[in-house]
């Protein structure tokens, strides 16, 4: 971890001294400033040593070094990197402190001996760290500690040693392997019946998953082995050596066959490629490389690995995905984790193997059943465990008691290393500038859904992400990094949008334990769920609150923490002022659905503070004093009070996205349902602005935002006809803006959109107001790469699907109130990508078209409020349920015409139907899941949490859409129907 510290510590260097804030302050201290001059010399030097030191952990930070006085200087090096963190930090401080004064001001404030005292005192800090790094390297050198070529042996040596370990626990279990039936008959169909090109196949998942059971177990099958003339098994390992992999194989395939050049062991590199390539030019072969890390091997391997029509396989089994995409096109197999059932199922076998029948006693079924749910369907997981409590009794406050220390477990239980090794691999291997970015992972609560923007957006505030140069930006390289990360199947992704790229993840829950774990001993962060905890805040540098009672006054060594993150809801704003009353250094803070009315006085002093979120508050006023915050970069105010902000605003130089919306109503279906933000147009002048929502239109602001070049996302309000021509002119000239939404100033307020330039780069768009002329304007045919389209309130005379037709890219599409006409159609052909249709509250509708072989891939559809769309029902729920999969399903719809082809294709998953006309008034909607193979019929003033909104903004904590709680003669669908 030594290195992921200092690579924040250059990071924070680098931008100290490159901001002009500096020469500014400088400038106008005159002789005053030499005690700052002499600072930034002194960082200067310090940069210059953690560069060597940097470059230095580089190369010894993948070795498991038994070396205790190496482990030693490690830890020495991760102090002074820390301590440089504080001072640099502090230095950040005092130039933010001094850059909201005035010249004049300013003068007399340096004069002030406390602080001119305080800028003194970073200069003498920074020449401790100074000394205390070159005594360090004395230290490295007088002791010896230094990178050899027998070090890297030996390294090569340990990770061999735990790959076996880590075999052998598999090859324990392999005629136990439950849940991969399907991936396994799949594998073997491959390997023998499969095309007669060399062909690549990829397994790929998360460490423990039994990537290697699964293709040990199929490897070792004489059909395998008689379908091919050679075979070889490797391990390729993260610290593989080409030379050793390339004579391995030759090796391997020496005991089957003599043709092959017995001395190997002097032949160098080129010409065992050779040597591979020409044996196995004629040869049907089956190579594996198990354990792959990166792609880096494979440019000489595929050499070596002949191209020829004798049907060949090669088999790479690997964690990351970036390893997997190596594979032929639909040759790879993305392990998931084990179903309930078969968890059970395997735990049992293992757990309780001299029960007959192999079955959990009934006494133990509860904590047996809160063990399984704690390994999250990982294989290894549950068969160490299982293995560990088979020897233990059969007792019930036995088994208890392993619950409730479970975590302590496997950290530390000898016979669970397997297990924590298995997991460990992966986040060591993590090159230094992501460690620090995932360890930040660790800091949410158990089983959150973390959402892709917040997280970079943190990992950017906390100085985490580099900066590669003018053309790219942090969030672009923050999107790298997320994905490397998610690539290595260290978070699991639950949610994407519409294009496919993942946004929200989870981390499994035997991760995140080894991740709080380093997190504590690392002093990186801290979770806070009870009192106890509190005495270790000291030195953490990142607090999050789970329980807010858990801290019962201002938390002890406050003056280093960068970021405070709050999860408890019950928490009120005389609460806050205590809790974060030393924060002076603090980078992030996270206030969210704490029950402030008014910002804390703290916060307006924070003058390193990047993020701060007060979303899901009853913050009312946005004070002038918040925008002394001069490196605020992200500032949520979703679900507040806040109406205006203060033309001060236009200070925070470097904000980058700036989020408010006060809701009136949830349910997102009158129009007035959403309310933007008064702005004084001088916000345009925040060039690095890259999200802006919601904001009340107006003539000065419609003008100037054509400044914010760098805009990707903007959502606008109270738009009226005479704002529309230069909103667009504006908008044309953002050439990175990707999401659009624009809201009418009111239901009759008319949209002119013709004659307006085509925006060929938008992906997300959302139009709420009557257009003119009743129809869809004609800019619709310059949406190539649309994938997104939301409407509502249009008031259209003509059916507007037509016009959507071109949208050959379109994923989602929501229509309410969009149609006043009575049918609408879906012609053959159209919408060859949409996956969810949402149709709403359009009174007139009484028939839908479609027809066969639209929407090919339709997953998700949503009828709701069209009640001249009658609808009957058998009033017998059992044979109701007997047509829920078959063609049937028809009788569910009269006068509309829904072709039947609908209802029996396999891409419709969901069918949900509310607020209809139904044959008895009990019904207010019906829910058709063809995965789970029944209906839901829905009564009157049934209420349930849903998942879906029919207006925009915007989802609320964790990921999930707001939603709402609605008693009237509809429904309210929960997300069990997903």
């Amino acid at each position: 971890m030594a290195e992921a510290v200092v690579y924040v510590v250059l990071g924070k260097i680098a931008a100290s001294l490159g901001r002009d804030a500096l020469n500014a302050i400088g400038s106008r201290l005159g002789k005053g400033a030499s005690d700052l001059l002499e600072a930034e010399n002194n960082m200067r030097q310090i940069e210059t040593e953690f560069t060597v030191m940097k470059a230095f952990l580089m190369q010894v930070t993948m070795r498991s070094s038994c070396n205790l006085a190496f482990d030693a200087w490690l830890d020495e090096v991760k102090k002074v990197a820390h301590d440089a963190d504080d001072v640099i930090d502090g230095y950040e401080y005092l130039l933010g402190q001094s850059n909201t004064e005035g010249s004049s001001s300013l003068t007399k404030l340096w004069r002030r001996s406390k602080h001119a005292g305080g800028w003194r005192s970073i200069t003498e800090q920074l020449k401790q760290i100074e000394v205390r790094l070159s005594k360090l390297t004395s230290m490295r050198d007088r002791y010896g500690i230094t990178i050899s070529a027998e070090g890297e042996v030996n390294h090569t040596s340990q990770n061999r040693q735990l790959e076996h370990a880590l075999d052998s626990t598999c090859l324990n279990i392999e005629d136990e392997v439950v849940g991969f039936e399907e991936e396994t008959s799949w594998l073997v169909q491959q390997l023998i019946h499969g095309r007669e090109e060399r062909t690549i196949i990829s397994v790929c998942g998360m460490g423990g998953l039994g990537k290697t059971t699964l293709v040990r177990q199929v490897y070792k099958k004489d059909e395998i082995k008689q379908n091919f003339n050679c075979s070889a098994w490797i391990s390729v390992s993260q610290s593989y050596n080409i030379q050793h992999l390339l004579r391995e194989i030759l090796r391997q395939l020496q005991e089957e066959e003599k043709d092959i050049p017995c001395q190997v062991d002097t032949t160098d590199v080129a010409s065992l490629v050779q040597t591979l390539a020409n044996f196995l030019q004629d040869k049907r072969y089956l190579i594996v490389l198990d354990d792959v890390w990166s792609r880096d091997a494979w440019v000489l391997l595929d050499h070596a690995l002949s191209i020829s029509n004798k049907g060949s396989r090669i088999i790479l089994t690997t964690r990351n995905e970036d390893v997997a995409s190596l594979a032929d096109d639909e040759h790879g197999i993305q392990l998931k984790m084990l179903g309930k059932e078969e968890a059970w199922d395997l735990f049992c076998q293992k757990a309780f193997p001299r029960i007959e029948g192999k079955t959990c006693p009934q006494s133990l079924i509860c904590w047996a059943e809160k063990i399984v749910d704690k390994c999250e369907g990982l294989p290894l997981a549950i068969v160490a465990i299982g293995s560990l409590l088979s020897h233990k009794k059969l007792y019930e406050n036995d088994w208890k008691s392993f619950y409730h220390q479970l975590d302590w477990q496997i950290g530390n239980n000898a016979e669970l290393s397997s297990v924590r090794n298995a997991l460990d691999l992966s986040i060591n291997h993590l090159p230094g500038n992501l460690k620090n970015c995932f360890l930040y992972c660790g800091i949410f609560p158990e089983d959150y859904e973390i959402r892709r923007d917040e997280l970079i957006r943190l990992w950017i505030a906390e100085g985490f992400v580099e900066q590669r140069g003018p053309h790219i930006t942090l969030e672009e390289v923050g999107n790298e990094y997320l994905n490397e990360i998610a690539q290595r199947s260290l978070l699991q992704v639950v949610q994407r949008d519409a294009d496919g790229i993942a946004q929200t993840f989870q981390m499994h829950d035997l991760v995140r334990d080894i991740v709080i774990s380093k997190c504590t001993v690392e002093k990186f962060s801290l979770l806070l769920d009870s009192s106890r905890d509190t005495m270790r805040s000291r030195e953490a540098r990142r607090v999050s609150v789970l329980k807010a009672d858990s801290i019962e006054d201002t938390l002890d060594g406050g003056e280093k923490i960068r970021s405070f993150i709050l999860f408890d809801r019950r928490v009120s704003s005389s609460w806050v002022e205590t809790a974060t009353g030393n924060f002076r250094l603090l980078r992030v803070l996270s206030l969210r659905f704490t029950e402030i009315t008014k910002l804390p006085d703290v916060v307006t002093t924070l003058f390193n503070l990047r993020y701060l979120d007060l979303s899901h508050t009853n913050l009312e006023v946005v004070p002038k004093a918040l925008c002394k915050l001069r490196k605020l970069q992200s500032l949520d105010l979703i679900v507040t009070r806040v109406v205006e902000l203060p033309p001060e605003i236009k200070k925070l130089t470097e904000l980058r996205f700036l989020l408010t919306v006060v809701i009136h109503e949830y349910d997102g279906r009158i129009f007035d349902c959403f309310q933007a933000a008064k702005v004084h147009p001088g916000i345009c002048l925040l060039k690095d602005m890259q999200e802006l929502r919601y904001v009340e239109a107006n003539k000065d602001l419609v003008v100037n935002l054509c400044n914010l070049t760098l805009l990707r996302t903007l959502g606008i309000m109270k738009a009226k006809c005479e704002h529309i021509k230069q909103l667009w002119t504006s908008i044309t000239r953002l050439v990175h803006l990707s999401k659009l939404d624009i809201i009418s100033y009111a239901k009759e307020e008319v949209l002119n959109l013709e004659n307006l330039d085509p925006l060929p780069n938008l992906e997300n768009f959302y139009l709420k107001g009557k257009l003119e002329g009743g129809v869809i304007p004609t800019i619709f045919s310059g949406f190539r790469k649309l994938s997104d389209l939301r409407m509502g309130w249009s008031r259209l005379q003509a059916d507007p699907i037509p016009s959507f037709a071109h949208l050959s890219h379109l994923v989602e599409l929501h229509l309410y109130r969009v149609y006043e006409g009575q049918i609408m159609t879906f012609r053959t052909g159209w919408f060859p990508k949409l996956e969810k249709l949402y149709l709403a509250d359009m009174e007139q509708l009484s028939c839908i078209e479609v027809e066969a072989q639209t929407m090919p891939i339709l997953n998700y559809m949503q009828l709701i409020g069209l009640r001249r769309i009658p609808m009957q029902y058998n009033e017998n729920k059992e044979e109701l349920l007997s047509l829920a999969d078959s063609i049937e399903m028809k009788k569910l719809f009269c006068a509309c015409v829904i072709c039947w082809c609908m209802f029996t294709k396999t891409s419709l998953a969901v069918l949900e139907v509310r607020e209809q006309v139904y044959s008895t008034s009990a019904l207010a909607g019906v829910i058709y899941s063809r995965t789970h193979r029944h209906v839901t019929l829905l009564e009157q003033n049934q209420v349930v949490e849903e998942h879906f909104h029919l207006g925009r903004p915007e989802h609320g904590a964790n990921g999930h859409m707001l939603h709402a709680q609605v008693l009237k003669q509809h429904v309210v669908i929960g997300q069990t129907c997903k």
